[in-house]
């Protein structure tokens, strides 16, 4: 059984109400999450509130409630709180006045959840939404090696605890024989996690990879299998978020455009895996996803980057197979 990934070229206002028509916009009722990455600050290649504006609009057409939303940052740059996160997603013209609809942080000033399982808090507003349209930015990244819808739930729609949680398998190995104790680990870690003998305090660690970007001798690395690991952390929390919302009503819409090998976390884009695609959209977030690694080409990507979606998919949270619908 294959799902179907609507598709369009040409990202222009009307073709992106044309692709959200057909994928099934109007079932998205009651207060509508828009969740998408508003752009770590100085990043450039986040989706731009020009594209939007037609999605919020969309919405609207059909009796929703929208709200654009985000969760805030396990690492300390400019989305670590909500009030870091707002002035960014000003500064990046996310404006209620301009896009017609409130943007709110969804774990709120005080890092809000309703816990679902041992591990995993639904950031509040989320969870407390009627329906969800899941926007991505389809990207590469140096840890999970793709990210795209699931990446966007499991890690988006989280509270700090559960970004932990999966930012476990992420954190640096110290080989102490290596290390010449020049301190820039130290200096760079804002969590205080690495001691004066340079041993790593694992309950602190948010597996950021500071540490292993300045370490110039090589003493610290990142963990073994640390990529399939993360992939199926991602596809695990994603499968509880999903089967644990009080409602059903979802959409995927993914943007395959200023596509690069960093998330929309990193502050600057270097390259480019290749050149813009378009626009899909599905009730499927395992076809959405699989499509999207397709049409960019799965070697384009660090490791192989369809680990997430086979473990989601055996999880139970979509189809491998798709049939490309191009609107």
């Amino acid at each position: 059984m294959s799902s179907e990934v609507f598709f369009i070229k040409d990202v222009k206002e009307e073709k992106l109400e044309a692709l959200l028509e057909h994928a099934g916009v109007g079932d998205l009722t009651g207060v509508v999450a828009l969740k998408m990455h508003m752009g770590e600050r100085n990043n450039r290649t986040f989706v731009k509130p020009a594209f939007i504006k037609p999605i919020v609009e969309a919405v609207k057409k059909h009796g929703g409630r929208p709200f654009i939303t985000d969760t805030t940052t396990i690492y300390k740059e400019k989305r670590y709180t909500a009030m870091d996160y707002y002035e960014t997603a000003f500064a990046h013209g996310f404006l209620p006045s301009s896009l017609g609809c409130p943007v709110l942080i969804a774990d709120g000033l005080k890092d809000d959840g309703v816990p679902v399982s041992e591990h995993v808090e639904i950031a509040k507003s989320i969870y407390e939404s009627d329906s969800m349209l899941v926007i991505s930015h389809a990207t590469g990244h140096c840890a999970s090696s793709f990210g795209g819808a699931l990446k966007n739930v499991a890690m988006g729609c989280v509270t700090k605890k559960t970004k932990k949680y999966q930012h476990e398998v992420t954190r640096p190995v110290l080989n102490r024989d290596l290390c010449t104790d020049c301190d820039k680990c130290r200096e760079v870690c804002k969590h205080h996690a690495i001691s004066e003998a340079h041993l790593i305090n694992l309950d602190e660690c948010v597996g950021c990879g500071a540490c292993i970007a300045v370490c110039e001798s090589h003493a610290l690395s990142t963990p073994p299998d640390m990529s399939p690991n993360l992939q199926k952390r991602l596809a695990e929390v994603a499968s509880i978020v999903l089967h644990a919302l009080p409602y059903t009503n979802l959409l995927y819409i993914n943007f395959l455009i200023d596509i690069t090998p960093f998330c929309d976390c990193a502050e600057f884009a270097p390259e480019y895996l290749c050149p813009d695609i378009g626009v899909l959209a599905s009730r499927d977030i395992v076809a959405v996803d699989m499509a999207t690694i397709e049409m960019i080409k799965t070697e384009k990507f660090d490791g192989d980057p369809t680990i997430q979606v086979r473990e989601a998919h055996r999880l139970g949270l979509g189809e491998l197979d798709y049939e490309i619908v191009e609107i």
